[in-house]
């Protein structure tokens, strides 16, 4: 009885080191600039911007090992309204980024939009997209375009965002991106 308490003790302090461990050996990258729409149902879209950081629980990623990933810092502006991450919560925006694929999920991220008279707090749950990173560097991130109820005359806002200033190739491609959903939104405004 006394061996299998010694070598459950030495597995619960096994636990604690490798979690200390884990903790010590994160990594932060960023602040990246921030850009992106607000494509609301009704009425014209409207630009993102601001900047945000991330974290990784270790860096390098280990080949086929799925890591921790938190979006530390985030301050956007769209028009007159802010979006910060909610500082109530110690975690407001954590999840996990699967290597070798780079997809993450945050699986609520809790959110305080504010317009200067007033802020609420909202909580948008399973919030995916994928880290733009070589083996040496994390250079940006794409979130999957997300949605939220504004409850007001502009229904359903679509906000789609991505952080980073990647290489020109990445650039480009991101840039002509945005510029295809703006067009899309004017077109279906048009309508």
């Amino acid at each position: 009885m006394q061996k299998r308490s010694r070598c459950i003790d030495g597995l619960a302090l096994a636990v604690v080191c490798v979690a200390f461990a884990g903790a010590a050996g994160a990594v932060s990258f960023g602040p990246f600039a921030v850009a992106g729409l607000v494509d609301p149902q009704v009425g014209p879209s409207q630009v993102i911007a601001g900047e945000l950081s991330l974290e990784l629980g270790v860096f390098p990623i280990p080949f086929g090992s799925t890591v921790a990933l938190a979006i530390r810092d985030l301050a956007l502006t769209s028009g007159s309204a802010t979006f910060t991450l909610d500082p109530a919560l110690s975690s407001p925006a954590s999840g996990a980024l699967f290597s070798p694929s780079n997809e993450f999920l945050i699986p609520t991220l809790f959110l305080r939009i504010g317009d200067g008279a007033s802020s609420f707090d909202l909580a948008i749950p399973n919030v995916t997209g994928f880290v733009l990173r070589s083996e040496s560097e994390v250079y940006g991130l794409v979130m999957s375009p997300f949605q939220i109820d504004a409850g007001g005359p502009a229904g359903i806002l679509t906000i789609e965002i991505s952080a980073g200033v990647p290489e020109p190739g990445t650039a480009l491609l991101l840039t002509l991106g945005l510029g295809a959903l703006a067009a899309r939104a004017r077109k279906e405004i048009a309508r």
